[in-house]
């Protein structure tokens, strides 16, 4: 009888550590700045982004009013309160317009964004070719311009963003967050 309940009693701790460790995410992996270059020129970075998010009621919004990372459950609450970075770079795309960065901390929240976005793709959201271990998504929508390409990853408690014309700038910032270009992370305080 003693050994069953030994047993039973590390199973149970083996599941909680087992799950524990699938969701924790470390503090040091929040950091907004993370995958942002180096020359980037911060737009907007705060940790309640609520206010700012209100001025886009329609970001991403398609005829049918569906819009589409903001139509998952709960993913504009989430980005509401996590700690949200705005910035613009040239990365020298083919029309040479600046590339739109948008990071945001969610945290623990990443992997059930990512759950849903793979098993319940929006409308408008589709899976890209993935680089290195993290998958890539793409928004499209006939209402946005032609030359606007919107391409995000959910990495280790981040969603990263590129609004531009090249749609392998979304590479460029994940290069970036694992450290192979410079970041600007580096360059403050």
């Amino acid at each position: 009888m003693m050994r069953r309940l030994t047993v039973y009693v590390l199973i149970v701790l083996l599941a909680f550590s087992v799950i524990g460790w699938i969701v924790y995410v470390s503090p040091s992996a929040l950091r907004t700045l993370q995958p942002v270059p180096a020359h980037a020129q911060i737009v907007y970075r705060s940790a309640t982004p609520g206010w700012f998010l209100s001025f886009f009621p329609n970001l991403g919004r398609n005829s049918t009013g569906v819009s589409g990372l903001w139509c998952l459950p709960s993913a504009g609450q989430i980005l509401k309160k996590s700690p949200l970075t705005v910035a613009s770079v040239s990365l020298g795309g083919r029309d040479r317009r600046d590339a739109w960065i948008a990071v945001s901390a969610v945290g623990s929240r990443a992997l059930l964004l990512r759950w849903q976005l793979a098993l319940f793709p929006p409308e408008g959201i589709k899976p890209t070719r993935s680089y290195g271990a993290w998958p890539i998504w793409q928004y499209s929508d006939p209402a946005l311009p032609s030359w606007m390409r919107i391409r995000f990853a959910l990495t280790e408690g981040l969603l990263i963003c590129s609004i531009s014309d090249d749609s392998h700038d979304i590479f460029y910032l994940l290069d970036t967050f694992d450290g192979r270009r410079p970041s600007a992370e580096r360059k403050e305080p």
